[in-house]
C-alpha cells in the first residue's frame, strides 16, 4: 500500500466525518429551504455545521457562506466584492494559488488595475517592496495567501493589512492551507475575509466557505435566497455536515496535530540534509508544520515523482505540465530560484496518518535513487 505524502493536495477524510455525513447520504434528505420536517432537519444540520466552523475560526456564523470549495470562495470574493466602476487597484502577490491568479488575470483583461506584490528569497512577501507600493496607491482590495500551498511559508498578512486604509480597503486571505493545521482566529486577525476548503482539513471534497461580514456588490451565483442571498442553489447538506464535523475535530486536535506534523517534518529535513546538494525552499521562514518543498540536484521533479510513485510514495511535483511542456513553479520563480533547480522541486506534505517509519522509508528510497545516479553527478552534487 502506498505511503501518502500529499496532504496539501487533499487529505484523507477523517472516519468520524464520514460517519457524520452518512445519514444525509443514505436516508431521505429534504431541501433545506422546505418547511416540512425533512427540510427543517436539513436546515438544522447546516446551521449546526455553520456554528462549528464559526467556533473553529472565532467568527460569527452570519459571516460564513458555504461554497463548493476554496476556488469558488476565492472567485466569489474577487468578483463579488470588487467595485467594478472604481479605478482603484486590486493588490495581491506573485505567489498566490491559481484560484486567485486566474480570476485576477480575468479582471485585468476586463480593464481592472491589478498589482502583484513581490516575494523575497525565503518565499515571504517582501514588506519593504510592499510598503513602497502602498505609499503610491490606495487599493480597494488586498488579497494575500495565508500560507503558500507549495512552500508552506506563512505570509505577514497583518503587517500588510496595516499598510492600507482599513475603512476603504477590504483585506482577504486565501487560508485554504492554513485552516485546520494552524490556528486561524478571526477575532484576533486584523483582516476582513478568508476562504478555505473542507478537504484540506480531513473533510469531504466539493465544499468550502468564504468568511466575510460584508454584503457582496455582485452575486457570483444567482438564484434563490440560500446562504443569506450570497449564493443561490440548494446547499450540499452532506458536504456541509462533513465540513462542520471536520472543523470540530480540527479544533480539538490542533495542538496535538501541530506537534506530530512538526516532528515528522523536522526529522525528514534533518535526514534530507545528509543527501549531498539537497535544498529546502523557504526553510528559514515560518512555515506550516507539515510541509517541505525540496529539490535534489540532477533529479528532474517529474522523473523523481514517477520513480517514487512506482516505489509506493504519493507526492506532488513543484512544476506544472501544460501540453507536454514542463514549466517551473511560479512560486519558486518569484523567489528567484533558477529554473534548472526549480524544475527539480518536490513537495512533501505530511498528515496525521503518517509516522516516523514513513519518514525513514521515504528517505531511504531517496538515498537509493540518488545512489543510482552516475558517480560524476553525485560528486558534483557533493
Amino acid at each position: 500500500m502506498a505511503i501518502y505524502l500529499d496532504h496539501n493536495a487533499t487529505s484523507p477524510m477523517h472516519p468520524e466525518v464520514a460517519d457524520a455525513m452518512m445519514p444525509f447520504l443514505q436516508n431521505p434528505t429534504g431541501n433545506p429551504s422546505s418547511l416540512h420536517s425533512y427540510g427543517r432537519m436539513a436546515r438544522s444540520a447546516i446551521e449546526s455545521a455553520r456554528a462549528e466552523v464559526a467556533n473553529l475560526l472565532s467568527c460569527s456564523s452570519e459571516a460564513i457562506t458555504f461554497t463548493s470549495g476554496g476556488t469558488e470562495a476565492n472567485n466569489m470574493l474577487l468578483k463579488g466584492y470588487v467595485d467594478r466602476s472604481s479605478e482603484r487597484a486590486i493588490v495581491s502577490s506573485e505567489i498566490e494559488h491559481p484560484s486567485i491568479l486566474e480570476p485576477l488575470r480575468q479582471l485585468q483583461e476586463d480593464g481592472r488595475k491589478v498589482i502583484r506584490l513581490k516575494s523575497d528569497h525565503d518565499g515571504q512577501i517582501d514588506l519593504d517592496a510592499a510598503r513602497k507600493v502602498f505609499s503610491e496607491i490606495d487599493p480597494q482590495l488586498l488579497s494575500v495567501i495565508y500560507a503558500n500551498n507549495e512552500t508552506g511559508v506563512i505570509q505577514p498578512i497583518e503587517a500588510l493589512a496595516a499598510m492600507v486604509d482599513r475603512d476603504s480597503c477590504l483585506v482577504h486571505s486565501d487560508a485554504t492551507q492554513a485552516v485546520g493545521k494552524i490556528p486561524v482566529d478571526m477575532s484576533q486577525l486584523d483582516i476582513d475575509a478568508i476562504s478555505f476548503s473542507a478537504h484540506k482539513l480531513r473533510g469531504p471534497q466539493g465544499v468550502g466557505a468564504l468568511v466575510v461580514n460584508r454584503k457582496p456588490k455582485h452575486v457570483l451565483i444567482s438564484g434563490g435566497y440560500q446562504e443569506n442571498r450570497r449564493r443561490g442553489g440548494t446547499e450540499n447538506v452532506a458536504g456541509i455536515v462533513g465540513l462542520g464535523k471536520a472543523a470540530q475535530i480540527a479544533g480539538l486536535e490542533m495542538e496535538h496535530k501541530k506537534h506530530h506534523l512538526e516532528q515528522l517534518r523536522d526529522v525528514f529535513e534533518s535526514r534530507l540534509a545528509t543527501i549531498p546538494g539537497s535544498v529546502v525552499f523557504g526553510q528559514r521562514a515560518q512555515r506550516l508544520p507539515n510541509t517541505t518543498y525540496f529539490a535534489l540536484p540532477y533529479y528532474h521533479g517529474e522523473t523523481l515523482l514517477m520513480e517514487l510513485d512506482r516505489a509506493g510514495f504519493a507526492l506532488s511535483s513543484g512544476s506544472a505540465c501544460h501540453s507536454a511542456v514542463t514549466e517551473p513553479s511560479h512560486v519558486l520563480s518569484a523567489m528567484g530560484v533558477e529554473d534548472s533547480l526549480a524544475l527539480n522541486a518536490i513537495r512533501v506534505s505530511f498528515g496525521m496518518e503518517n509516522s516516523l517509519q514513513d519518514v525513514e522509508a521515504f528517505v531511504a528510497k531517496l538515498v537509493e535513487l540518488v545512489n543510482k545516479l552516475p558517480a560524476v553527478m553525485r560528486q558534483a552534487a557533493g
